[in-house]
């Protein structure tokens, strides 16, 4: 599998993500978060453990300080 950065079309710094020469839109994208979400559900289930939830948590987090950092890695055992 590849995952490619290409440029966009609408700002000088837009960027398009392609996963194998297939752009990959918000509606896929968020297909796939929520069955990563339900197979943590599935691995680690409530009440014992945070599930999905804790995906929710790694990603609100990233996508506050836009970055995916080390730190954040180990924070969520990544």
């Amino acid at each position: 599998m590849t995952i490619e950065f290409k440029q966009g079309d609408k700002h000088p710094d837009d960027k398009k993500v392609f996963i194998n020469d297939h752009q990959i839109t918000f509606k896929e994208l968020a297909e796939c978060i929520v069955v990563l979400c339900q197979n943590e559900d599935n691995i680690y289930p409530k009440p014992r453990c945070r599930g999905g939830d804790m995906l929710k948590d790694f990603l609100n987090e990233c996508i506050d300080c836009r970055s995916v950092t080390e730190e954040l890695c180990r924070k969520y055992y990544l």
